[in-house]
């Protein structure tokens, strides 16, 4: 069952949606350009939500710094910010991005370094124009056709006419920025085959395919994309930098140089690091590594100019970051306790950092400093799932498993009661779907309660695709977490959640009992006698106790006896069929919470509303029931009745069937909502003494009333269905099986929608009443006219 969420922590959580509303979900330009970082998540949005959620005096904690995003996010929002990153490359980058410089001596190291080699590093790139000196900005080329993929390259969007040098000035004769490779270019290039590049890096990667570090290609070796005379600018550069002193400007300029290597390589036209290693063999660029150097310092300067009040320096912004695994970081920090943590959740083998920071990390160590190594330690330590063959206890969902439950454990500790813990998601296959729902668990099992979620995407970009649920999630999500207080934590015994445990034996108890009562002693002795022979010692009182709460929180409890909750969803115990019926009834309610908060929502959010309604127990059952096409489809028909899409967004459907704006669509209602208008309806009707006693122990019966007739007084029992599924035989059984037990004189039940065959035969077999959902909107609309419609009939 999941843990009621805390009415303050709510109360903050409710603000969010507001608070992002218009905020792009974009990262500065000058923060993505400063270093190359894969899959930075938006400042903009952690600052909206951290203004929201947090006050001054609170402590955030990001324990997996990466790209700095969220650190920039929180300086200034917060009294104090912990962060630690495992990955030495991107730690540097970022202490260097985030502290205070003396801007003048940077300026003035630039410039000692552009006196000392720009000159000849643009000598590389000499050519002519029109008989004019000029230099190479970018050579577009097909490096597999040898001289022949200089002359003639493939023809891409840059490359017009056969012009595939660009250049850095306009020429004075001919005016344009762009030639056709020449002979003359052919002979610079072959002479500069002769210079000295042996000092260049020669190691080998580790072998990632996922990221295109295969040995087949010869991709893993780090000289493989780079040609002869970027080498020879690289190493220019690099001299003239380790000429300077010692100091902070100088990493400045050295993270400039390392941020300048994803371009420096031979990459495919329009590139990005998402391929940094690729083996480009057509539509190739080879751009002039002074260029490239100069615009990464740029967007250094900018982006300490845009964000001076959020340097970090004595007096400033606290902030205490670390270089370390975030676990041994925590242990480091005796007695600490954050408020909220705000981190990018790390789990695709597509972001395996330590894999793809090796092209910056293997030229830092080899030419600024040996600590730069990458070690068997950051490699064991690094949270993460991936293919990588040198990395062999990295590779299953059961050791990433294990790493995740490490994180939960040391966040347990790190996180004060009623704390937050925000993880930005991105969600793709199937598989990931299913760690979510694992995430779920391990999150619960080390104290922690999903607590809610906000779509960050502007648009649902697999509208066109929704017949595939796996192929659904892709939309970037906030997940919030919140550390349950120590009384209400789950209850795991070893690895194993016992709540769920012990609701699947009793719920099996109880269909083996069929229609014999059950008391809840019995139920509680089975549990008793099976947490004994667990822990082979006597169960303490307060575990007894803990039991029966349990109990009555899982099941129907009504003096003294004790049965399955018809209307309460039991994962991985009920056959899926029944369950699937369950979800599919409550996806309307779930419609309607989303247009009322929202006012439109995607796929995805109707997707994660169910999760997390259903999420107890093994999220096996819940994942195969949503991957089944014919309920992919069924859901989508359903939300094909409320809503239409507009703007890649399901709104709500208007037309004539709504009698008015106010009206309200019963088939959206939630289970108590119908009960109380219906035992409205009854009161309409003339009944008397109306109650409702629906909810933990009604069994089978939600009101009970009196109806006179011929001046006697009959006792009244009536079920009441919100559902959108026929009711079947079952839920009839039950409701007759309590009237005989009550010796009341008249039952039946009332739905939104209709009966099964079986459940119509059983009920006139039995003579209960069947109202289905057009004879209640006919009652309705005679009591309550144009207050209520219902979208399915």
């Amino acid at each position: 069952m999941k843990k009621p969420l805390d009415p303050a922590v709510q109360e903050k959580l409710n603000r969010i949606p507001d608070a992002l509303d218009g905020v792009p979900n974009t990262v500065p330009g000058s923060l993505s350009s400063a270093f190359n970082f894969k899959g930075r998540k938006s400042p903009g949005i952690a600052e909206k939500v951290l203004e929201t959620v947090c006050g001054p005096e609170d402590v955030l904690l990001e324990p997996f710094l990466g790209g700095g995003s969220f650190l920039l996010a929180a300086l200034g929002k917060v009294k104090a910010v912990y962060a630690s990153e495992l990955d030495n490359y991107t730690f540097f980058a970022v202490k260097t991005l985030f502290t205070r410089l003396n801007r003048a001596k940077l300026k003035r190291l630039f410039q000692a370094v552009k006196e000392d080699c720009e000159a000849d590093i643009q000598a590389l790139y000499e050519t002519r124009c029109c008989g004019q000196v000029n230099y190479i900005d970018k050579i577009l080329f097909d490096p597999a056709r040898g001289k022949d993929g200089y002359f003639h390259p493939r023809e891409n969007r840059e490359l017009r006419e056969g012009r595939n040098v660009k250049l850095q000035k306009r020429c004075p004769v001919c005016g344009r920025k762009a030639k056709a490779f020449d002979q003359g270019d052919w002979d610079r290039l072959k002479q500069l085959e002769t210079l000295d590049v042996s000092r260049f890096p020669t190691v080998r990667y580790l072998v990632n395919s996922r990221i295109n570090i295969t040995a087949s290609t010869g991709a893993d070796r780090y000289d493989r994309i780079f040609t002869h005379r970027n080498k020879a600018a690289l190493l220019l550069l690099q001299d003239a930098i380790l000429r300077l002193e010692p100091c902070l400007e100088r990493d400045a300029l050295e993270l400039s140089l390392t941020a300048a290597l994803s371009l420096a390589r031979v990459a495919m036209y329009g590139s990005s690091t998402d391929i940094l290693y690729h083996v480009v063999l057509e539509k190739a660029q080879d751009m002039n590594v002074w260029t490239l150097f100069e615009k990464k310092y740029r967007c250094l300067l900018l982006f300490k100019k845009n964000y001076a009040s959020r340097q970090l320096q004595p007096g400033g912004p606290e902030a205490v970051l670390a270089n370390q695994d975030y676990g041994d970081f925590l242990d480091q920090q005796p007695g600490f306790q954050a408020d909220v943590v705000y981190t990018d959740f790390p789990y695709t083998d597509q972001v395996a950092y330590l894999e793809r920071s090796q092209l910056f990390r293997i030229w830092l160590q080899q030419f600024y400093d040996p600590g730069f190594r990458l070690t068997q330690e950051m490699l064991d330590r690094e949270l993460v799932q991936t293919n990588a063959d040198a990395r062999p206890g990295k590779h299953s969902l059961t050791d990433y498993y294990q790493d995740l439950d490490r994180m939960f454990s040391h966040l347990d500790r790190a996180v004060r009661p009623k704390g937050l813990v925000f993880f930005t998601m991105k969600l793709g296959r199937a598989k990931y779907f299913k760690t979510y729902l694992e995430i779920v668990n391990l999150a619960r099992k080390n104290g922690f309660e999903y607590a809610s979620l906000t779509g960050l995407a502007k648009r649902d970009p697999t509208l066109r695709k929704q017949s595939a649920f796996t192929n659904t999630l892709t939309n970037e999500m906030l997940v919030v977490f919140w550390k349950l207080p120590e009384d209400q934590r789950y209850w795991y015994i070893g690895q194993e959640n016992y709540e769920f445990l012990l609701v699947k034996q009793v719920y099996q108890y109880l269909r083996q009992a069929g229609d014999a009562q059950v008391t809840v002693s019995a139920a509680a002795e089975l549990v008793r006698q099976d947490l004994q022979k667990r822990c082979e010692t006597p169960v303490p009182e307060t575990d007894l106790q803990r039991v029966l709460s349990l109990l009555h929180q899982n099941f129907r409890v009504y003096k003294g006896m004790i049965e399955i909750d018809s209307n309460r969803l039991y994962l991985d115990i009920e056959d899926s069929d029944d369950l699937y019926t369950k979800l599919y009834d409550l996806t309307p309610i779930y419609i309607r919470r989303l247009l009322t908060q929202k006012g439109r929502f995607v796929l995805d959010d109707i997707y994660f509303q169910l999760v997390h309604a259903l999420c107890d127990g093994n999220p096996r059952t819940i994942t195969q029931i949503l991957e089944d096409e014919r309920h992919q489809r069924d859901i989508e028909a359903l939300i094909s009745n409320y809503c239409v899409l507009r703007d890649g967004y399901y709104v709500e459907r208007t037309g004539q069937r709504r009698p008015n704006p106010q009206a309200v669509d019963v088939s959206t209602l939630d289970g108590t909502e119908f009960e109380l208008l219906i035992k409205e309806l009854l009161i309409r009707k003339g009944y008397e003494n109306v109650v409702r006693i629906g909810g933990a122990g009604d069994l089978g019966v939600d009101l009970v009333a009196v109806r006179r007739e011929g001046g006697q007084r009959l006792h009244c029992l009536f079920q009441c269905k919100r559902w959108i599924a026929g009711v079947g035989s079952t839920p009839v059984q039950r409701l007759f099986a309590e009237q005989f037990r009550r010796n009341f004189d008249y039952a039946a039940c009332i739905t939104t929608a209709g009966y099964t065959p079986d459940g119509k035969k059983v009920a006139a077999d039995l003579k209960i009443d069947v109202f289905d959902g057009i004879y209640l909107m006919q009652e309705l609309d005679r009591y309550f006219p144009g207050e209520y419609y219902n979208r399915l009939c």
